[in-house]
């Protein structure tokens, strides 16, 4: 699958363009910087952290000195940190630019200078909507990436999801990938050759290799995050200081044909192993790169078929299909508790039904 690139450059000259305007024609020349100013920090702050449909985040730059703010500064702004301050997922965040470019955190935004920030230029990002405020006008910013919670602070994480979505619809659901078809035992696709895992990753990989086209991209089997901790496959973009790290487990059954023997059998126990081992893995990769912004996701491969025996050679559409609708139950949900742990994949792979 052929992926269309976007320069991004254009396009954030693009939607910038009006509010470069009105800080010209407010603010002249200094306006023009201080609101540069503002995209310089998104753009460099978006390698180390992300945003969802939950982050507010506010960014300002006062056009002009102010006592109150000043003073205010000492006891509620620090001097912010990139890779530091925040790493991950971006919650609640507030941020001066100063006159030299220098970003400040603030805990908290009092009251008082509220009114103060509106007199400047604001950039503000709440519940997925953009806009810019230049001397207290608001511009809201366009959907041009219409999945991107922001058009400014972009990631690839999102990029990588849409890709195992579509895997599973497109490809894995009825085996269209042939690297894939190399896992079934025979071509109605009831079992698992024995021992698929390697056939399994190696589809995936070769899947997103193809589909994350992107120049500063490493994507690589089995690598370790630390000196005894082995992950199926590893996503490193060098560029933007993220990885991710993909566990790939399968669950259902498999069968020597020669024998007629179930060489093994797996259920949501397996699938739920594989969640702890994601978070330890996670853990484990956190402590050894603390400043990378690293994602977790566990995709399950499922042919679980319902009675089916050794010895069938054929399944009706209720029992080859009785699993198709029928989520695993985590517990505990690291996809709900932890901030680096993507929700699973399931991915149902079809049988051939008579």
């Amino acid at each position: 699958m052929t992926v269309t690139k976007v320069n991004l450059e254009t396009l954030q000259a693009l939607l910038t363009n009006e509010p470069l305007l009105a800080a010209k024609n407010q603010f002249g020349e200094q306006g023009v910087s201080r609101l540069k100013s503002i995209l310089y920090f998104l753009k460099r702050c978006a390698r180390y952290a992300t945003v969802n449909e939950k982050s507010n985040l506010t960014v300002f730059a006062l056009m002009q000195p102010d006592s109150l703010v000043d003073t205010l500064r000492l006891n509620h702004a620090t001097a912010f940190q990139y890779g530091v301050t925040v790493l991950g997922s971006i919650h609640s965040l507030s941020i001066e630019i100063r006159e030299d470019g220098s970003p400040f955190v603030w805990q908290s935004i009092p009251t008082q200078i509220g009114g103060v920030i509106q007199t400047g230029i604001v950039y503000q990002l709440l519940q997925s909507v953009e806009t810019f405020s230049v001397n207290g006008v608001a511009m809201p910013v366009g959907k041009v990436i219409e999945d991107a919670v922001s058009q400014f602070c972009l990631n690839y994480f999102t990029d990588l999801k849409e890709a195992l979505v579509a895997y599973r619809d497109s490809m894995a659901r009825t085996s269209k990938c042939h690297l894939l078809r190399q896992a079934w035992a025979e071509q109605d696709r009831l079992w698992f050759v024995n021992e698929p895992e390697y056939r399994l990753r190696r589809a995936l990989h070769n899947y997103l290799y193809s589909y994350l086209r992107h120049d500063d991209i490493d994507l690589r089997e089995e690598q370790n995050v630390d000196d005894s901790h082995p992950v199926d496959i590893k996503i490193v973009w060098r560029m933007e200081n993220r990885s991710a790290i993909i566990e790939v487990k399968w669950i259902g059954k498999s069968i020597n044909l020669a024998t007629r023997n179930i060489t093994a059998d797996y259920g949501d126990a397996r699938a739920r192993t594989g969640a702890d081992q994601l978070a330890k893995y996670l853990e484990s990769h956190r402590q050894e790169a603390a400043k990378e912004d690293t994602r977790g996701y566990l995709v399950v491969f499922d042919c679980r078929r319902k009675l089916l025996k050794p010895s069938a050679t054929a399944v009706t559409k209720a029992n080859g299909l009785h699993y198709q609708n029928r989520d695993i139950k985590y517990n505990p949900k690291f996809h709900k508790t932890r901030q680096d742990f993507e929700e699973p994949i399931r991915m149902f792979l079809e049988p051939v039904c008579v």
